[in-house]
């Protein structure tokens, strides 16, 4: 019997500085535990499933001053990657900074279903790979989420056709398996279905394929999944599935053991990365990590916001200075009628006296352009229908969070806070009539359904992220050549000492009806 290992990081975003949820720990703990890891003997693949360049502090500076993701391609190099597949955030800063990292890689790039309009070949690397170890073939198929192209600017992706993943994936199955003693897919797309049900968890629009995939194609022996920052790992009928969490905090282990005329035995399990001290020796990543250090200790300038409100939970309830600030900086910026922003993460409440440019990229880590959209009221209705779906009551009238946007996984992000819109809700209502009326601030006039209106919304929204089937593409009327945290930067530069006060004294634009017992 023959025994293989696979170590599976995914999503790491990065985070060579710091873990965002995990104080005091970083990639450079997640390294040494991979280091660990392969000192035994067994014969070990490694693979990362994608999202390494975008989504921390670091890859701000590489992405918006070195132009260039190669610190984190050599990192990678360092740690002996032999698999790498392409994350939807490979895109996000156009295909210059990712082939600046894509190119240098050590590891086979596996990308099965993003191919060349000219060639209809992959975009890079292969789409699969066939190797032998101690007798045994192994097939191992590559392939990223096909949905890139309703999130990501078409610059981004010039030249590149995004094949549907599913499909590409059962026919290299079929084509594979008859070859080979195990069949690896190693997927950026995560679970559109729970295993256990098989209900579904999410609308079904293709970005998250995993479930139909383990389901339909019977020829796959294991799935390595990544993209939604769960962690799973569990048997699934025939075959085995894998997701190591986000940021380096888990690295998945599958254990594979092959024997003549028996199918294969999997065991797999999440390690944490708190387990190990951090590697010292991090020269691949100089000289930036040193140079990033520095700018981002850069004070940016004072933002006076006056609030008491700490807690995340209950500045999306009352609104919060934060989000007024950003929101009225979108107006200016496009003179819309309308803003819209999330509350990303519990850090907004730093963004209060001196800020630095790593406080500003803790608090807002995304990199999104602003969009200026022409949608109609009855456009804006449904869009704070869905939004309030976010909130119900429990049993004691307390206003909570809808346990559909905590589990799997959490979705706060896809709650906004608006500006110039005053919207009249009640909870006792079911999800999708919810909203009694809505108001058009300047005006004081209600919202006309048949009415046009300008909206600004960060370019992810405005393309109907986060199931915003309201909003596309067509209603996008330009886009503004700034992203969020450039027009924040700027805000804190101009905006005024009148400014700043509307912004401590108008943030509430939610009138919430009172809780009623049934």
């Amino acid at each position: 019997m023959v025994k293989i290992r696979l170590l599976i990081t995914s999503d790491s975003h990065g985070q060579w500085q710091q873990h965002p949820d995990i104080p005091d720990y970083s990639l450079k703990n997640t390294a040494q535990l991979i280091k660990k890891l392969k000192k035994d003997a067994i014969k070990t693949l490694q693979f990362d499933l994608g999202d390494f360049i975008q989504g921390s502090a670091m890859t701000s500076y590489t992405s918006q001053v070195s132009k260039s993701a190669t610190p984190f391609a050599r990192m990678m190099n360092e740690l002996d990657y032999d698999y790498q597949i392409i994350g939807n955030h490979e895109f996000n800063y156009g295909m210059n900074y990712q082939n600046s990292a894509l190119d240098i890689l050590n590891a086979k790039i596996l990308c099965s279903n993003i191919v060349e309009k000219k060639t209809n070949k992959p975009y890079k690397g292969r789409a699969y790979d066939v190797i032998e170890i101690d007798g045994y073939k192994i097939g191992i198929i590559g392939a990223t989420t096909h949905y890139i192209p309703h999130w990501e600017l078409p610059e981004n992706y010039e030249g590149l056709i995004f094949l549907d993943a599913f499909d590409t994936v059962k026919k290299y199955a079929q084509f594979l398996r008859p070859q080979v003693d195990l069949l690896v897919v190693a997927y950026h797309g995560g679970f559109e279905a729970d295993l256990d049900s098989g209900e579904a968890l999410e609308a079904l629009t293709g970005e998250n394929q995993g479930y139909k995939m383990i389901n339909e194609i019977p020829e796959i022996d294991l799935l390595l999944t990544g993209h939604q920052h769960r962690q799973i790992c569990q048997s699934f009928n025939h075959s085995f599935v894998i997701q190591p969490g986000y940021g380096g905090e888990k690295v998945g282990e599958v254990i594979v053991s092959l024997a003549d005329g028996q199918s294969p035995i999997i065991e797999g399990r999440l390690l944490s990365f708190t387990s190990c001290q951090p590697i010292e020796d991090i020269s691949a990543l100089e000289p930036e990590y040193t140079q990033s250090i520095h700018w981002l200790s850069e004070v940016l300038g004072n933002a006076p916001i006056r609030t008491t409100t700490r807690s995340l939970h209950q500045a999306r309830i009352e609104g919060h200075p934060f989000a007024e600030f950003l929101t009225r900086l979108m107006l200016l910026e496009t003179g819309a009628d309308f803003a819209g922003v999330s509350l990303l993460n519990e850090h907004f409440v730093e963004f209060q006296g001196n800020v630095t440019r790593g406080d500003l990229l803790t608090i807002y880590p995304y990199y999104n352009q602003i969009a200026f959209s022409q949608v109609t009221g009855q456009d804006l209705y449904d869009m704070m229908e869905h939004n309030f779906a976010y909130f119900i009551y429990d049993f004691q009238g307390n206003i909570i969070v809808n346990p559909s946007y905590i589990h799997p996984k959490p979705k706060h992000y896809n709650y906004d806070l608006y500006t110039g819109l005053k919207a009249e809700v009640d909870l006792n209502q079911p999800i999708g009539k919810r909203i009694i009326k809505l108001t058009e601030e300047k005006t004081q006039k209600e919202i006309d359904k048949q009415h046009f209106y300008h909206l600004a919304l960060t370019q992810y929204r405005a393309v109907g992220g986060g199931d915003y089937s309201m909003f596309t593409k067509k209603k996008i009327v330009n886009m503004i050549d700034k992203d969020m945290v450039q027009l924040i930067i700027e805000g804190l530069k101009e905006m005024t000492d009148l400014q700043w006060m509307l912004v401590n004294n108008n943030y509430s634009h939610i009138e919430w009806t009172p809780f009623t017992k049934n």
